[in-house]
């Protein structure tokens, strides 16, 4: 047998794939009450023109992300409609506010 397939029958019984990840108690126990968190405040997605302008932003409570655009109108509607379906399928937890 030769080097080539002996290197490949040791190999070939190895598994290949990602380790699994651990996460520690706190930042399981920190996420669980971002998800809180996140979904009990109201949240809103707008579009406003400023000078001709469109932009679009999220606002949770008194809380507002910074504008995205500019856009046209037909753009800035799009994409509020894609913010708002993403945030009903995912909540607000990963959208950073100012």
């Amino acid at each position: 047998m030769s080097t080539v397939q002996r290197e490949l029958s040791v190999t070939s019984g190895l598994r290949t794939g990602a380790p699994p990840q651990h996460y520690s108690k706190i930042v399981k126990f920190t996420a669980e009450v971002a998800k809180e968190a996140a979904n009990d405040a109201p949240t809103s997605v707008e579009i406003f023109s400023d000078s001709g302008h469109w932009y679009c932003r999220v606002c949770r409570g008194d809380e507002k992300t910074r504008p995205m655009g500019p856009y046209t109108k037909q753009q800035a509607e799009r994409i509020q409609e894609a913010r708002r379906l993403l945030i009903a399928k995912r909540g607000t937890a990963r959208i950073m506010f100012e």
